[in-house]
């Protein structure tokens, strides 16, 4: 049974969204729990507007439904307290929709700008991490792998990613409407990754050409100033160089404000731009900008609730893409369905293709060594059972029962194992709950 747990801009605000934010640490701390008859599979997805926890159960039911629910909270939460606030806000996925919805993430549909383009890459990020974390298993790998090849046909044969499409792209514009002309303008950016990059990018092409890029890391600054003509400074000059700056951009992965109101206000004194425009755009979760900093003289603080209204009236420029976008997903979803529903008939049949394999190498080895025996046996093997899946994931179709056709099987072709045990897999393979 697949289950999800999800908060994200729809169903909270940033300030709401940071308290549930999970940091690497704690990703990879989740990730180190031993797995249980209850969750097998884990994998977290993780972007600016959204934490999402993806499960696969060994159980089905109503009851199990609700257990797993509650242990996935409480090992995103820790807590009782925590678990219940998580509850009370989280939106809850079971079966088809689990899938249909990581679908329309990867591809843009479900994003706070339609059609972001940071999104795919940061799914494959969280898939990436989760799999060098041992977290997933066969289910969820083909659930990532399907949504990263949905996300990748919507980019491609369909123009839902056209024009602005990136939270930075946003926040450059709103920049430029504030100034009228980024030409004479001082950006100052604090980050160099993904959205940092694409923030600057479209700053340079909007006309910003004195841009300042402030990193704890040098050399991913420099590369990224080198890139926009910029320069580099070091993170301890942050609020210096705020000082004496037009616009301030904030996209890191601190867990803490890195922008704090009293060392600005202090600074501003001291370089005497108490009461210039300071316009700080925050695109970050948790917030890297103290909210505060909105009760200086002078200075503008938009985070990512602030951006969503131009958003809004972006998106209409990629509407027209919206039904395209969504039968491609429809198209995806429906192949791995099959895959899923198949799972049982895979299981059922292991045991005749196991024997046959080890007969075919067996006989290939005597006459052609063991390198060649291994390829040829396998092609033997699925060609002699394909007509004989294709009649069992018919039947499944059909929703007869697998159950005396693996025993019988596996009493035939493996006596080396209880059968029932071939029944009992068939079983939690066809406990994917992916019927809508």
């Amino acid at each position: 049974m697949l289950i999800s747990i999800a908060v994200d801009f729809r169903s909270a605000d940033v300030a709401t969204r940071e308290k549930y934010h999970l940091t690497g640490d704690r990703v990879s701390a989740l990730y180190a729990r031993q797995r249980d008859e209850l969750i097998r599979e884990l994998a977290l997805v993780s972007t600016c507007n959204r934490d999402e926890l993806y499960a696969w159960c060994d159980l089905e039911g109503d009851a199990a439904l609700e257990r797993a629910t509650q242990e996935l909270a409480r090992r995103w939460m820790g807590s009782k307290k925590e678990t219940r606030g998580l509850l009370q806000i989280a939106k809850r996925r079971v079966g088809l929709d689990v899938a249909r919805h990581l679908l329309r993430v990867a591809s843009g549909l479900e994003s706070q700008v339609i059609g972001d383009g940071q999104i795919l890459g940061q799914i494959r990020s969280s898939y990436k991490f989760a799999h060098a974390s041992h977290a997933m298993g066969p289910v969820l790998h083909r659930l990532f792998e399907t949504a990263l090849r949905t996300g990748k046909r919507v980019s491609t044969e369909t123009s839902l990613s056209a024009g602005r499409n990136s939270i930075g792209a946003e926040a450059a514009a709103m920049a430029l409407h504030r100034f009228g002309s980024l030409e004479h303008t001082r950006v100052v950016v604090a980050g160099a990754g993904k959205t940092a990059e694409r923030t600057v990018r479209q700053l340079h092409k909007l006309g910003a050409r004195d841009i300042v890029i402030i990193n704890r890391t040098m050399d991913r600054a420099e590369v990224l100033a080198k890139a926009v003509g910029g320069r580099a400074a070091p993170m301890d000059s942050l609020h210096l160089e705020l000082a004496m700056a037009d616009v301030g951009v904030a996209a890191t992965g601190s867990e803490v404000p890195i922008i704090r109101h009293d060392a600005l206000r202090q600074t501003r004194e001291n370089c005497g731009t108490t009461g210039y425009a300071l316009f700080l755009v925050d695109l970050s979760v948790p917030r890297n900008i103290e909210p505060t900093c909105a009760r200086l003289s002078g200075v503008t603080v938009v985070d990512l609730d602030a951006l969503h209204i131009p958003i809004m009236a972006a998106e209409e420029m990629r509407k027209s893409a919206v039904p395209s976008a969504a039968r491609l997903v429809e198209e995806e979803l429906r192949s791995f369905a099959e895959w899923a529903s198949a799972a049982t008939a895979r299981q059922a049949i292991r045991p005749l293709h196991d024997a046959i394999v080890a007969i075919a190498k067996r006989e290939v080895a005597f006459a052609a060594g063991e390198e060649a025996a291994a390829r040829t046996a396998e092609r033997i093997a699925a060609k002699m059972l394909a007509r004989p899946m294709v009649a069992l994931r018919s039947a499944l179709a059909r929703g007869d029962g697998l159950d005396e056709f693996a025993l019988a099987l596996d009493c035939l072709f493996d006596g080396s194992r209880p059968a029932k045990r071939t029944v009992e897999a068939a079983r939690r393979a066809s406990a994917l709950g992916l019927r809508e």
